[in-house]
């Protein structure tokens, strides 16, 4: 009797361990639902569909830019962003989950409207789960290229001249620009 006592109280205990790993394994997969969802939604073009997996106080933090606070901010920079078109190919490198907190760290390689290469770098997301539903909390990346290559790069210095009203591409302008002279 005192073995069979031992054994229930045993599986009683197991219980909520199995439960927490199922839980722990659903919250997994329904996050690496996130990066796919992220990638389409940029690949689209679509800015409100981005914006819909960020938390209403979500946070961006570009590169070489000020953070961008909140759902509503992010939509408009993402509005502003996707203008040139272009996609970006997102490759998860790791995973963390931390209770209602996770966060996720991989490349990403951007292609330029016309299909060449445009930049590539790394990534960082957290996420937070609210309501059941994991949402990006923090949203930081970096390009790997440096800034002379992003200045010989020709699809980059068509896309910055093409975003200046009213300028006018020469050779004058690309050696000013590779120099460092046309920001």
């Amino acid at each position: 009797m005192r073995k069979a006592g031992f054994l229930i109280a045993m599986a009683l205990l197991a219980l909520p361990a199995t439960a927490m790993a199922q839980a722990d394994e659903y919250s997994k997969s329904s996050l690496k639902d996130m990066t796919p969802k992220w990638q389409a939604a940029y690949n689209a073009g679509d800015a409100a569909a981005l914006a819909a997996l960020y938390a209403e106080d979500g946070v961006l933090h570009p590169p070489n830019s000020a953070p961008v606070d909140g759902r509503e901010a992010i939509e408009a920079f993402w509005t502003v962003a996707l203008e040139s078109g272009g996609s970006t190919e997102l490759t998860v490198k790791d995973m963390y989950s931390m209770g209602e907190s996770a966060a996720e760290v991989g490349m990403w390689v951007g292609t330029g409207a016309d299909g060449s290469h445009a930049d590539h770098g790394h990534y960082t997301l957290i996420y937070k789960n609210v309501d059941g539903r994991w949402q990006i909390a923090s949203d930081m990346w970096n390009s790997d290229m440096s800034q002379l290559e992003r200045r010989l790069d020709p699809g980059w210095i068509l896309a910055n001249a093409r975003s200046r009203p009213g300028v006018r591409v020469s050779a004058w302008y690309v050696v000013g620009y590779v120099c460092g002279s046309n920001p």
